[in-house]
């Protein structure tokens, strides 16, 4: 069994949108050509694909659904490192204090694998993948600003993902490590 190049594309999409979207958004940002009727077919179709994918690695089949012209990934059975990071940073920001924050923001950096679905040549993907790595780099400079001693190696993890980013460049040329 393998998975259909076009049902990865359906599964980073869904990804992407937090889990969710309804068959009148995918199919404008993935197949705005085919007629109405042939995208809800061919979204079947990549359903039908992934749901097996699900099953042959323990699954049942349950992890995608589609409720109300929405598809929805359940997320308790799957384990996606954007949705980790993305959970850590929100948990960050609603940290009464500051060892919880810097769990959490730690929690969201060591998530980060890179840009993401790097490789993937999705016209989709541009401003997910900006949004991403922004939430990326505010996390790793919020991180560096709760530390005291391994701040430095904070930014320079988040360097090595996002070697041209300014706003990392900027803090770590501001910064003096405290002793």
């Amino acid at each position: 069994m393998h998975v259909r190049k076009n049902a990865l594309e359906f599964l980073t999409y869904l990804i992407a949108r937090g889990g969710s979207a309804y068959q009148d958004e995918i199919a404008a940002d993935l197949m705005p050509e085919p007629s109405r009727r042939k995208a809800a077919e061919r979204m079947h179709t990549y359903t039908y694909n992934l749901r097996q994918i699900f099953t042959r690695l323990g699954g049942d089949g349950s992890d995608l659904q589609l409720q109300r012209h929405r598809y929805v990934l359940e997320r308790a059975g799957l384990e996606v490192d954007l949705w980790t990071m993305l959970d850590a940073v929100a948990d960050a920001a609603a940290a009464s204090d500051q060892q919880a924050r810097v769990a959490a923001l730690r929690r969201a950096v060591d998530a980060y694998t890179g840009p993401f679905a790097d490789g993937a040549g999705y016209l989709w993907l541009t401003g997910y993948r900006y949004l991403i790595r922004r939430e990326y780099v505010e996390a790793v400079v919020a991180l560096a600003d709760n530390l005291a001693g391994p701040a430095r190696a904070v930014l320079e993890e988040g360097r090595q993902h996002h070697p041209y980013d300014e706003r990392l460049a900027a803090v770590l040329k501001g910064f003096t490590p405290t002793r």
